[in-house]
């Protein structure tokens, strides 16, 4: 395969802490190649071979685990990892989060503009949440990319019966190694951190890790619970309910896929 066969191919990087979040995703790629590092192990695949003028769109799927390590870990791997010669073009992280926000329901979409870790504290060398290997406390995906992923849903998620997905929501996200389910933690948390509508254990690490590794992110998280002393009892119901549509939300996003976003990608 030359340069420019190489360059005319996209490969997409699917990641969540769970096998549940992504759901039927191994069963939609075929041609599947796998590799292990450790007990973290990416499969490869093709999506769909005759997309956008007969080339391929190449799917690497892995489940992380819970936590910042964790995901940042299999975000490294991930970047690292090349399917036909052709290395990942963008980093996607999807899942679940706990709602902060109280507009918030279950089932609803949350495509976070800015993404902060909530247990980073290198203070008094820096202030609160900085994180001093990128001198910021907010992490933002590309413009273009997160505007292109909301537009998407607003325009096919909420005419379409068929999946319970209800309103679309951006806003910030915090990300910290806690589950938590704590009402009074999530009054403190929304006190120290302006604006913050959700929460969750991954997102910022991978996008942190992307960011430094200069790839394209964005993080799509579907509420669960409210973070209150009902989210271990919520969250394990919704995920069992999650499982059987988390692909669906993916794969609407791979279906509108166009040149527009290639351009995006490929700047």
């Amino acid at each position: 395969m030359n340069n420019s066969e190489i360059k005319n191919k996209l490969h997409i990087g699917i990641l969540a802490a769970m096998p549940e979040e992504i759901g039927a995703a191994l069963s939609k790629i075929y041609h599947i190649s796998e590799i292990s590092f450790g007990d973290l192990t990416i499969y490869s695949g093709i999506w769909n071979e005759n997309y956008l003028n007969n080339l391929p769109i190449y799917l690497s799927i892995a489940w992380s685990g819970w936590g910042k390590v964790s995901a940042a870990r299999a975000a490294t791997r991930l970047i690292s990892h090349s399917y036909n010669d052709k290395s990942v073009d963008l980093i996607l992280f999807t899942g679940v989060a706990g709602a902060v926000d109280p507009i918030l329901e279950q089932w609803d979409i949350v495509v976070p503009n800015s993404l902060i870790q909530h247990d980073m504290d290198a203070s008094p060398i820096f202030e609160k949440y900085t994180i001093p290997a990128l001198d910021q406390s907010e992490i933002k995906p590309n413009k273009e990319l997160f505007k292109w992923i909301l537009d998407q849903f607003n325009e096919k998620i909420k005419p379409n019966h068929h999946l319970p997905f209800k309103n679309i929501h951006s806003g910030l996200i915090a990300t910290g190694d806690q589950f938590i389910s704590d009402k009074n933690k999530i009054n403190i948390l929304r006190e120290s951190i302006d604006k913050v509508i959700a929460i969750e254990m991954e997102g910022a690490a991978v996008a942190q890790v992307a960011q430094q590794e200069n790839k394209p992110w964005i993080i799509i998280r579907v509420i669960s619970d409210s973070a209150d002393d009902d989210a271990p009892e919520n969250f394990k119901e919704f995920i069992s309910k999650y499982q059987e549509h988390s692909w669906s939300l993916i794969e609407l996003l791979l279906n509108s896929i166009d040149t527009k976003i290639l351009k995006i990608l490929k700047k």
